[in-house]
């Protein structure tokens, strides 16, 4: 993770270094990013080593008109690991696709600023890898889906005709989960870099 830290830093930095043009909002638009998930959700156990850190990216699509657009995003949240004395014991995997409202305006020396509001279709997967059946909640594989509000904030710059360098943030709220009956929800957080396809 320190790696993917330090990757993400550099391309932010260059992105907000270049002297490239602020994006002006096209008809249609596609992009893939990549980048570091957070969370505190991973489990609910006290006596658990979670993983709160993990590679993430996501894949987007939307369309502009003016200022507003409308975009659909399917978001791979990360991948954590849940640790009990000194072993891997379960791990949990979160994934979103989510619509949402955009907000693009340019900025002065060459950039543009973008905000977002959505909902978020969620999945968390829990998968018991050792010691499977105790615990409390019992630890048990089980998936649980749920809706979730999104709210974002970015920043682009034109690197090509039709290519866009962007970084994000994006918050989702109240993601739910489950292990074996008990139910509980938690926030992600994804800071990505993304480079963006207009047309």
């Amino acid at each position: 993770m320190k790696r993917t830290a330090i990757l993400i830093a550099a391309l932010a930095g260059a992105l907000l270094a270049s002297q490239a043009q602020a994006q002006e909002p096209g008809q249609g638009y596609f992009g893939i990013g990549f980048g570091a998930a957070t969370t505190d959700g991973t489990s609910p156990y006290g006596n658990t080593l979670d993983e709160d850190t993990a590679g993430g990216f996501k894949v987007y699509g939307g369309s502009m008109w003016e200022r507003f657009g409308i975009e659909l995003g399917f978001y791979n949240l990360g991948k954590y690991d849940v640790n009990f004395g000194g072993a891997k014991i379960a791990e949990t995997k979160t994934a979103a696709v989510a619509v949402s409202g955009v907000l693009a305006t340019p900025l002065g020396g060459g950039y543009s600023f973008h905000a977002k509001i959505g909902l978020a279709f969620t999945q968390a997967e829990f998968s018991c890898i050792s010691l499977c059946g105790t615990g409390n909640p019992v630890l048990a594989d089980t998936k649980k889906r749920g809706t979730s509000g999104l709210l974002g904030i970015g920043l682009g710059a034109r690197i090509g005709q039709n290519v866009l360098a962007r970084i994000d943030y994006e918050h989702f709220g109240s993601v739910h989960h489950q292990i074996s009956t008990t139910e509980y929800t938690d926030g992600y957080d994804i800071f990505a870099v993304s480079v963006q396809f207009n047309f």
